[in-house]
Formats: C-alpha cells, structure tokens, sequence
C-alpha cells in the first residue's frame, strides 16, 4: 500500500490505488521487452508448486479494497477444498498505521500487504513472520532485482517517482529534479509536486545528491530549504489527479509516479515522462506473513499459486500496476506490457533506490513535511 510511513502525514494512498485502477481499465503497466535478469525457473513447472499439498484453514490478510487479481482468491480456493482468503479492507492501512494495526490486532492477520518500510516496522516491531521458501517455489519467478530487496515476503508491485511534462508547453528539454527546480520561477504556477511525504521529500533529497533514507538531520533540513524555496512556484501538491492537468495542460510540469504520467499519455502526446539522471525515488511492496500465524501454510500455498504467471497476470491485468515478474508477460494484456513509461531496464534500476524504514528518523521526515506543508 502506497502511503505515508509519517504518523502525520496526508491519507494519499487511496489517491495513488485509484490512479491504478483507471490505469487498468485504460490498459497501462510495465512493457515486456526490458528486464534487469532473466527470472529463474519455469512456467510449466510452476503449477505443481500450489497443488502439490492439501491446505486447509482460513488465511486474513490486510489489504487494500480490490489490490488483488480478480480470479486470484476464487481459482485457489477451487483448486483448494477447505482453504480460504479473506481479505480484510476495514480501518486504517496507511504505512505509519499499519503496523501499530497488525501489532493491536496480532492474532487477527495471516498476513499484509506493505511496501518496504513497513516491512522494516514489522521486523522492528517483532510481528514478523519468516517464510518458508521451499513451500513458494515460484518466488523464483520473481525478477531478482525485486526478489532480493523485498526478501521478507511476496513482491507484487513497484513504482517510481519521476517527472513528467508538456513539450509543447515547455520549450526546454527537463532530465533532471535541477532543471524542475532551475525552470520553476519561468513556468510559476504551472508546476505541481506529490502530496505524499517520502516521495515529496526523498526526490528533493535526490535533487541535492542524497539518499531517499538519510537519517541525516542536515540533508534532510537541506531537503526542508529546498522544497521551501520552490514552493511559491507551485500551483498545486496533489495526491491525486497530477497527471489529467498535464493532459489537460493546466500543469506543465509535476512531479508524478510512472504510471500515472503513462496514464495521462494516453489522451495527450505531447506528454513526456523523465527518470531524472540524479536518480528517483521509489517504492516496492508486497505481501508479508505475521509472527505465530496458525495459518501460515495456507499463506504460502495461496501466494505461491500467486506467483504462477497466469495468476500473476490476472493480479497485473485487474489492477493495472507495474509488473515484478517476467514469466507473466504472454498473459498480461499487450497495451499493458507494451508501455513505455514503466520500462524496468539496468539503466532503470541503476537510477531507482527503494524508501525503506528510517526509524526514529521518521519523526525528522514528518517535522520535514509539516514544515514544507505550512510554509
């Protein structure tokens, strides 16, 4: 679930899953032709993996309404008489809420969907329960670069912060977060920034040559200063609708997530998104087991069955996100797996660095946030 991991910040989250959900109507995601590695293991021998033992019991798992593919939880459940998925979508399931949710109401959860910084609470917060990878054979489907940086549960999707704008509004070429910044006071009142903590501050951050996870109270004042400096220059901090002013043209340039800007070229081609050369900010989540789960076998049969690429691409096809798995992509609807602004290549990822759990730091972040909001 993409949102603050600040007990303060703004409830954007729902903004950003909406902002999918058009996506997969419209037929957006990641194109198929650039992966960082070639996922290992095979399709054909993936069925076998959620067939191979009877499971039975009821696993809850907290997510967000519709976050998961249409057909997913039915076909499981007719493969597996006796096991079943409930999906919890009730109260709070932002980031900076989540956890304190999971740890209140333990015995409640099999599981969650988190992105890395909560992953990184949960395992603060000892609520974590370690899988057992050889019942989720098809983790090896996972493209490694995903597999290895979510290791605590089941990566399912990913996103990146970046720029898109107008070249028919903007007469300058944008690579950059410097030129945003160099090019605001032209364009003042045209320019638009994400109303969501981590991915607002963590690319100012990347505008100054520092990390999305400093813990380091000078960058992140240097973050505070410069976010402040541009402000008077910004039309709007949006948690939704960013990209229909680019496609509208009353925003020429924003600070957006990949598949929303994908989202806005559909009805105008003067868009252009940018991953710009100082790097973005991104994020990547998951499904994730809690400590003493009576139900764990039934988690990881049902999300090892996730992983098969029929299924996977029913999660991908339904909800419209950008794709961690490369043996999806036959089934995954072509206007999705051909879209150019979600490329994931070497060049990509070398420029991508995931927001993870910064602990006490989190209440600079939020400090940072508030400060920026009311200046």
């Amino acid at each position: 679930m993409r949102e603050s991991t600040t007990q303060a910040a703004p409830d954007s989250g729902p903004a950003r899953r909406e902002f999918l959900r058009r996506a997969a109507r419209l037929g957006i995601g990641l194109p198929a032709g650039a992966w960082l590695a070639a996922a290992c293991g095979s399709s054909s021998s993936s069925g076998t993996g959620s067939a191979a033992q009877a499971v039975k019991g009821t696993a809850t798992i907290l997510n967000y309404a519709g976050w998961m593919g249409k057909h997913n939880v039915s076909d499981f459940q007719a493969l597996h008489h006796g096991a079943y998925i409930k999906q919890n979508t009730q109260g709070s399931i932002s980031n900076g809420a989540t956890v304190a949710e999971l740890k209140a109401r333990q015995s409640s959860f099999t599981g969650a969907l988190g992105d890395l910084a909560v992953v990184g609470q949960s395992i603060a917060a000892g609520i974590l329960q370690p899988l057992d990878w050889s019942k989720i054979p098809n983790v090896s489907l996972v493209d490694p670069a995903f597999r290895n940086a979510y290791s605590h549960g089941v990566p399912s999707d990913y996103g990146k912060v970046g720029i898109g704008y107008r070249t028919d509004l903007v007469k300058e070429d944008i690579t950059s977060w410097h030129d945003v910044w160099r090019l605001a006071p032209k364009y003042s009142g045209k320019v638009v920034f994400i109303d969501l903590d981590r991915d607002c501050i963590g690319s100012a951050l990347k505008y100054l040559g520092y990390s999305t996870n400093t813990t380091s109270s000078a960058q992140l004042n240097q973050a505070l200063r410069a976010l402040v400096a541009i402000k008077p220059h910004l039309q709007a901090i949006l948690g939704y609708n960013i990209g229909t002013g680019l496609a509208k043209g009353t925003t020429y340039i924003a600070m957006d997530w990949d598949y929303d800007v994908a989202l806005a070229q559909q009805s105008n081609k003067n868009i252009r998104w940018v991953l710009p050369s100082e790097g973005a900010t991104a994020y990547l989540e998951g499904f994730f087991a809690i400590k003493n789960t009576p139900e764990l076998g039934v988690f990881e049969s049902f999300f090892n069955f996730f992983l098969e690429p029929r299924q996977y691409a029913d999660f991908v096809n339904t909800t419209g996100t950008a794709f961690v798995e490369k043996d999806a992509t036959p089934y995954v609807q072509k206007s999705i797996a051909d879209n150019a602004a979600l490329v994931v290549d070497p060049v990509t990822l070398a420029h991508v660095e995931f927001e993870e759990f910064v602990g006490a730091a989190i209440a600079q972040y939020t400090s940072v946030w508030d400060q920026f909001k009311s200046a």
